[in-house]
């Protein structure tokens, strides 16, 4: 049972990189037209509400009370800074580049997991991630194209988005997936409500049907992501969105014209490798 309750949560968040990869491909084609700010608030408002309307019926005002408050609103912060330097990134950046930036967070969330959330993880484990790092510096070697900063900018959301891992894990199991979907919305779009009236431009009447499809592709992605940590540890489940790197760069190649190169596949295969290997270990050591 524990074996299939692994593979169900790499599952999820292998569903959900695909699908905020394909989140972000969007974005990234009118982050010119609309602020990202407003592209963020749009999304998780949008994600609250419907969550709500399903949620409430089981759920009643449990829809409108975070608990446990603090770890909602940090979880909520980390999410929300994650996904504005990524969205401030890939501006200036290719948008499988800004993504292999945020593949430094699986690394973040394996190597603190065992202070923060004391799980344990051997050295073969922490040497595959550090071996799927190693993939992400192959695809950026000197030489890359982008704007310089764009890739500090990245780097910091790999990191907060690391954090935002080991947040779900640690709030998991808490309470139903449908209450910790509709919570995270709800606390971001609570602190950026505030700030709406600063970043708010007029939406361009062409991009309401590409909103739309953006965001049921958040709610999907962001679900599954948040559903995955409820069935692994964040030591195995998180070096799965390393998969996001596949999903850009096809996307990157469909709809903006970008190949990756031999360098670039050939990080990509050691990324996808490092994090087959670690799930092994895992059903491995769960066998033990």
């Amino acid at each position: 049972m524990a074996k299939n309750s692994v593979i169900i949560g790499i599952g999820l968040m292998v569903l959900g990189s695909a699908f905020l990869s394909g989140k972000d491909g969007l974005v990234k084609s009118f982050l010119h037209q609309v602020d990202p700010f407003q592209i963020i608030w749009m999304q998780f408002t949008g994600t609250f509400l419907v969550m709500a309307l399903i949620a409430f019926p089981k759920h009643g005002l449990r829809v409108f009370r975070p608990r446990p408050l603090g770890g909602q609103f940090l979880r909520g912060a980390m999410n929300i800074s994650a996904v504005a330097s990524l969205y401030w990134a890939l501006s200036y950046i290719p948008l499988a580049d800004a993504t292999a930036m945020l593949l430094f967070a699986p690394a973040v969330a394996t190597i603190l997991s065992p202070v923060v959330l004391g799980e344990k993880i051997g050295l073969l484990r922490i040497t595959a991630v550090l071996v799927g790092f190693c993939g992400v510096l192959i695809i950026l070697r000197p030489g890359f194209a982008g704007d310089p900063k764009g890739y500090y900018i990245g780097l910091m959301a790999g990191v907060l988005l690391g954090g935002y891992f080991l947040a779900n894990r640690r709030l998991a199991g808490g309470q139903s997936i449908m209450l910790d979907i509709t919570h995270n919305a709800l606390t971001g779009a609570l602190a950026l409500s505030p700030l709406v009236p600063m970043f708010w431009r007029p939406i361009p009447e062409v991009l309401t049907w590409t909103l739309v499809i953006g965001l049921g592709m958040a709610i999907i992605g962001q679900g599954s992501m948040i559903a995955s940590f409820k069935f692994g540890s964040a030591a195995v489940i998180s070096p799965y969105s390393y998969t996001m790197l596949i999903f850009a760069a096809a996307i990157g190649y469909f709809a903006f014209g970008t190949i990756p190169d031999a360098f670039t596949w050939t990080g990509i295969t050691l990324i996808v490798c490092s994090g087959i290997y670690i799930a092994h270990r895992e059903r491995k050591a769960a066998r033990a």
